[in-house]
């Protein structure tokens, strides 16, 4: 009797996806990257919504609440102690001293539509140390963490969930080239952010 053939590696990911641990390590690194943690969570949600596009919405809650809570962390510590938090940011790969003004300069009135974006630009944790530093409140900087999280993550997701609900026979019949293109892609992707390309 054949043996029955090994499962296939976007299906793997769908169920992780789709089990508590993948909500669980999207809560977890959407709390890391809105504190240190330099790589954006988008590197798993879509690759995990391509996957199992019906696990979009949970994945997208769970990055934005593991988000909300690293940016209240940061927040606080910001206004306990403004320089060394800046100081902290400033070292994490990609930010420095021109993203972190610019921030506080777009959140300076305390609006929380200055933190909508769509695309690559000035991560969440740096608006978050400028919004610690002018004069808007907690409540304001959480609701524009929300849509800092909606217009960021959320056409991603958006596009990775409709690939997968539209093409699931294909790309799995594709898929190791399909992850290897995915991987290059992030890979040039930082190569360029780290280069200052977006700065």
């Amino acid at each position: 009797m054949a043996a029955d053939p090994a499962p296939l590696i976007l299906d793997r990911v769908a169920a992780f996806a789709r089990g508590r641990a993948g909500w669980v390590l999207a809560a977890a690194w959407g709390f890391a990257e809105a504190i240190l943690l330099p790589v954006v969570p988008d590197v798993a949600l879509d690759l995990f919504v391509v996957a199992a596009p019906r696990s979009a919405p949970r994945l997208f809650v769970a990055a934005t609440l593991g988000a909300v809570l690293g940016t209240v962390l940061l927040y606080a510590l910001a206004v306990a102690d403004a320089a060394a938090t800046q100081a902290l940011i400033l070292a994490v790969p990609g930010i420095d001293a021109q993203s972190l003004a610019e921030a506080g300069a777009a959140v300076a009135t305390g609006d929380p539509g200055s933190m909508a974006l769509f695309g690559p630009g000035i991560p969440l944790k740096v608006y978050t140390v400028g919004w610690a530093t002018g004069a808007g409140s907690l409540i304001g900087l959480l609701a524009g963490t929300v849509l800092n999280r909606v217009t960021r993550i959320g056409p991603g997701l958006v596009v990775a969930a409709a690939l997968g609900l539209v093409a699931p026979s294909f790309l799995r019949r594709w898929e190791r080239p399909g992850l290897l293109l995915y991987v290059v892609g992030w890979v040039v992707f930082y190569a360029l952010y780290l280069g200052g390309a977006f700065g």
